[in-house]
């Protein structure tokens, strides 16, 4: 195993967004009349696009109606982009990973199934964005997680084979885009999802703490 290069995703790994993504949800559904749900509810259904998480989101007797989810998800884009940035934080130890790998010359990037522009705005709002090759969320340029598409895209960016590159995340999503564009799946314990499910999923390799990831690229670096 020799990597050169790292795509992050962002919930969950980089950065715990649980909150704000909850309160759009829950003034979404009391827009329209309906139930508040809790932080843990609302969370079992991200990871596939805004679209599929606010489908999950609503009640059972709305979710097929199309017409009824274009206006429930313009609804929360729009308490979303207003209020991105209020309960959001970055994981303790990112800040000086994502900083000592820039450092060390190696090349990263974020992929989310976020909507783009969110996903730029959030990273931004964090982390010093010329750090990273590329910065992606979900749009109609490529096809969402776990399609492999936008991941290789990145391999592409950062010059790189598929099998020389870290994919760090911590759900089924992402060991999923990792095996299926041929790079490394790597696993986080602080997000949304357990270990074991993670494990299940295709995780090669589990951390618990930022500093390991940093550990294990050094002691696997295959760049110059």
């Amino acid at each position: 195993m020799k990597f050169k290069g790292i795509i992050f995703d962002l919930d969950g790994t980089v950065a715990d967004t649980g909150g704000d993504l909850s309160n759009a949800i829950n003034l979404m559904l009391e827009s329209f009349g309906f139930e508040k749900k809790s932080q843990e509810e609302i969370l079992k259904h991200i990871n596939f696009g805004a679209r599929a998480f606010v489908n999950g989101c609503l009640p059972d007797e709305v979710k097929t109606d199309d017409r009824f989810l274009d206006e429930a998800l313009k609804c929360y884009m729009k308490f979303y982009e207003a209020h991105c940035l209020e309960e959001t934080y970055i994981y303790n130890g990112i800040t000086e990973l994502v900083e000592s790998l820039h450092e060390n010359n190696i090349k990263m990037c974020v992929l989310s199934n976020k909507p783009d522009n969110m996903t730029k705005r959030i990273v931004r709002g964090l982390l010093n964005e010329s750090y990273f090759i590329e910065i992606l969320g979900g749009s109609e340029r490529f096809p969402h997680k776990p399609e492999p598409d936008s991941a290789l895209y990145m391999a592409e960016r950062m010059g790189f084979e598929p099998c020389e590159i870290l994919f760090i995340g911590d759900s089924d999503v992402d060991m999923h885009t990792a095996v299926n564009a041929g790079m490394f799946p790597l696993g986080v314990t602080w997000g949304y999802r357990t270990e074991s499910f993670i494990v299940e999923a295709g995780a090669k390799k589990i951390v618990n703490n930022p500093s390991e990831i940093l550990d294990f690229i050094l002691e696997n670096y295959g760049g110059k």
